[in-house]
């Protein structure tokens, strides 16, 4: 029979890297939320049929969204392989209001399932854009150097340059937005690369075949703008 210590040393094996980054892009309001309630309690220990108790609390559509939440927290700080796969069995079908602080619950539970094996504290990343494997998910947006919207041919220049330039920064360009009075990219950028290298690198080059980009952008990890935030963010870029 397995010791205790082996039994989570071959489950956590077969799940991602020490270090995680949320995949599900996490609200900063929820992120906060979870964090000052989840220690807001004494958590103590549970036996095993008093984690199952949790779990039957998540899928039981009586019960509502708070106790829900209290229950996922509470197995989160459980740290065990049992509280683990309950709350991932719950997180494949949690309900809606709930996706987000499931998807933190059960990284924490993970994180705490590491804990017991080293002396060194282990954690995770989240952001409101997420991100994939071992990348985080940042939105740019970059200005032309004068008020005058890009001209088709220096929107592909900058999609190829950009394309290029991620591609040497292990880096990758998911989407690009072409509107002509800016061009917003959204790139998803290991770790140990800075913002600022991506998107200086990129103007950089783009200039290098035109001059045509305007030195200051806007970056950030945590939404996508919308219209009346697009507007407030050019002004910001081009005259503060």
């Amino acid at each position: 029979m397995k010791d205790k210590h082996q039994e989570i040393q071959d489950f956590l094996k077969k799940l991602p890297d020490d270090f995680d980054i949320l995949e599900v892009g996490i609200d900063m309001k929820v992120q906060k939320e979870y964090l000052d309630y989840s220690h807001s309690f004494n958590h103590g220990d549970l036996t095993e049929e008093g984690t199952l108790h949790l779990s039957r609390l998540l899928f039981d559509t009586n019960v509502p969204l708070d106790r829900k939440k209290k229950a996922l927290a509470l197995l989160a700080h459980l740290g065990t392989i049992l509280a683990y796969r309950q709350i991932e069995k719950y997180y494949k079908n949690s309900d809606k209001k709930l996706i987000q602080w499931t998807a933190l619950a059960l990284q924490e539970c993970k994180m705490f399932l590491q804990s017991t094996l080293t002396e060194e504290s282990t954690g995770f990343i989240s952001s409101g854009l997420g991100g994939l494997e071992n990348r985080l998910r940042y939105y740019f947006m970059f200005l032309p150097l004068t008020e005058i919207p890009f001209t088709d041919k220096q929107k592909d220049i900058i999609s190829d340059e950009f394309k290029l330039v991620c591609k040497d920064l292990n880096s990758v360009l998911e989407s690009i937005d072409l509107s002509g009075r800016f061009i917003g990219l959204t790139i998803l950028m290991p770790m140990d690369v800075a913002v600022g290298t991506v998107a200086e690198t990129g103007i950089e080059k783009c200039n290098e075949l035109g001059d045509f980009v305007f030195e200051y952008y806007y970056a950030t990890n945590q939404d996508i703008p919308d219209e009346n935030e697009i507007e407030k963010i050019i002004k910001k870029v081009r005259y503060e």
